[in-house]
């Protein structure tokens, strides 16, 4: 892994753990995740977007400390989308 990857990784990462205030670490599946988007070419911060708005929609159910990424894989396509158009 180049040093540009775990940026990428590391960002994400510890953007998301900060935003849900737990955790030390995130799942192998978490991983796996956040790599497919960068090997997609979704810019870092269209994720942690997209990321932030998924954890507000959580917090509204007071279920944001229990979450992984893969439930908000959709928040991060939908910001996706309004960062083409």
């Amino acid at each position: 892994m180049n040093t540009e990857n775990q940026n990428y990784l590391v960002t994400v990462e510890q953007f998301f753990l900060a935003l849900k205030d737990s955790g030390l670490a995130l799942s192998a599946t978490d991983y796996d995740l956040i790599q497919q988007w960068e090997g997609r070419g979704i810019p870092v911060n269209v994720v942690c977007r997209g990321i932030e708005n998924g954890v507000a929609e959580f917090d509204n159910t007071r279920q944001s400390s229990r979450i992984g990424l893969s439930y908000l894989k959709v928040f991060v396509e939908e910001e996706m989308e309004r960062s083409l158009s």
